[in-house]
């Protein structure tokens, strides 16, 4: 019933089903009851070791300027760990390790540290199991600032 009311028994031609679709996309409920269904608890975690000429480190979590952004990161750290592609997780994890050299950029590396928490069930919590931390994936990433650059030949 639902499927005939959005359109999916037309054709993928039809201009009925195209504008129903481009609406649901737009407004972003082309994803379902999913979108608005109580989110469980992210389990996919990045930190940043930032190290310094003076061989002090430093670390960092990932960091949003407004409470709407809090989500749309955890579903960005969601995604990275869904990819299978390593080029493109060690892209996405350059841009974020890039936003956060940006605050600090006399750090000389940056190493972003990727994994996600293993939460262990109810029952397995009685019988004395905790959460653990497993490594996805590290990536050393450098910057240099546009006056470095200059200097370079």
């Amino acid at each position: 019933m639902a499927t005939a009311a959005l359109g999916g028994a037309l054709a993928v031609s039809n201009p009925v089903r195209q504008a129903l679709t481009a609406y649901l996309n737009s407004a972003g409920i082309e994803g379902g009851y999913g979108f608005f269904a109580p989110r469980v608890p992210n389990s996919a975690k990045v930190v940043f070791e930032l190290h310094f000429n003076d061989g002090r480190i430093e670390y960092e979590l990932p960091h949003v300027r407004a409470d709407a952004a809090g989500p749309r990161l955890s579903e960005l750290l969601d995604m990275i760990r869904a990819t299978d592609y390593e080029p493109l997780r060690e892209l996405m994890l350059k841009m974020l390790a890039y936003s956060i050299w940006r605050e600090h950029p006399d750090a000389t590396t940056i190493r972003a540290v990727f994994g996600y928490i293993d939460v262990p069930s109810a029952g397995e919590f009685e019988r004395g199991k905790r959460e653990s931390y497993n490594l996805i994936c590290a990536y050393d990433f450098r910057f240099s600032s546009s006056s470095d650059r200059s200097k370079s030949p």
